[in-house]
């Protein structure tokens, strides 16, 4: 369209300006989210209560076209059972983003000028599927909102009323129309041999959110795996390599680590609390943000690894293990 430079260039002004705010006020914009889950749950607990709506599988947030086009700064909510799209009985809320949608707003104003400007060049089709495209950008910003806020959400007193089936979501995108899976509970039971087979065929999405609690996973190559709010606590990665790998606000608690390869891969807010690691190589990895507090480190090697702040030692047992200073 029209002033296609221009464009780009105020997309990528825009985006910044919002990047350095979310960054500036990300614990009031986590404090807003916990808020508006929390009253959410009531209003799904008062709907179980009375049999309305059953246990949830779903929890969805969706960006609407019509609210981009109406300048209407929410994400709708929705909670639905184990059929999703197929559960009749509606249970809708609303989150409140004009801190961050009010960016593509602005985007927005300047497509419509530029449409004003040059109408024979540029369809109104046109301009809105330009908005549109610019939303999914946007859309990529409240995930991760979402992703960091939902370590509040757990602790809310309206999140933890809700009745949940035993895999339990909560997703982003279109409605009716593919999400991404931003959170994940499962207490179904698995088979081990099945869990490392899975792993090792490396079928994975950008990120996985899986709950494999104590299995044995031992003799497993997970090289370049990434995943993100998962929890593998209690279980065995004897002779086991996660080399070149990312792992996010995941919890390896009481895990036993022995010949085990973590090497170049990347640790935020991981939970190595009360784990037994004998014989395990960090080095080139990122740690931030984790705890070894309790756990026993016997022979493990951070050669080159980069340690960027708060990693947790405390009451740990070092045996021939040094610990680089933090950076």
């Amino acid at each position: 369209m029209a002033e296609g430079f221009n464009l780009n260039q105020k997309s990528t002004e825009l985006l910044n300006q919002l990047d350095l705010y979310i960054k500036k006020h990300l614990d009031e914009l986590t404090d807003q989210l916990s808020d508006c889950i929390s009253k959410y749950g009531e209003l799904i607990y008062e709907m179980q209560k009375t049999g309305e709506k059953g246990a949830i599988a779903y929890l969805q947030f969706s960006l609407l076209r019509t609210n981009i086009l109406l300048n209407k700064h929410e994400l709708r909510l929705d909670a639905f059972d184990e059929n999703w799209y197929l559960d009749t009985v509606e249970c809708s809320g609303s989150y409140e983003v004009n801190e961050v949608l009010k960016y593509l707003t602005e985007f927005s104003d300047m497509v419509e000028t530029l449409r004003k400007e040059s109408p024979m060049r540029t369809t109104l089709r046109e301009a809105q599927s330009r908005i549109f495209e610019e939303s999914q950008k946007y859309q990529i910003f409240l995930a991760e909102l979402i992703r960091l806020g939902m370590r509040k959400v757990f602790q809310t007193e309206g999140y933890r009323k809700i009745v949940k089936a035993p895999v339990f979501v909560v997703c982003i995108g279109g409605l009716l129309d593919r999400v991404d899976i931003l959170y994940k509970e499962d207490i179904t039971e698995k088979d081990f041999r099945e869990v490392r087979r899975y792993l090792q065929s490396k079928e994975q999405i950008v990120f996985n959110h899986e709950i494999y609690e104590k299995l044995d996973l031992s003799r497993g190559n997970y090289d370049g795996l990434k995943f993100l709010y998962s929890s593998f606590a209690g279980s065995d990665f004897t002779e086991s390599s996660w080399n070149k790998g990312q792992l996010l606000f995941s919890d390896f608690s009481k895990c036993i680590l022995k010949n085990t390869n973590m090497e170049e891969t990347q640790f935020f807010e991981v939970n190595f609390s009360g784990a037994a690691l004998e014989h395990v190589s960090f080095a080139g990895s990122k740690l931030s943000q984790v705890s070894f507090e309790g756990a026993t480190l016997s022979n493990v090697d951070f050669d080159g690894a980069l340690l960027v702040e708060e990693v947790n030692f405390n009451n740990a047992v070092l045996e021939n293990t040094r610990i680089p200073e933090s950076r």
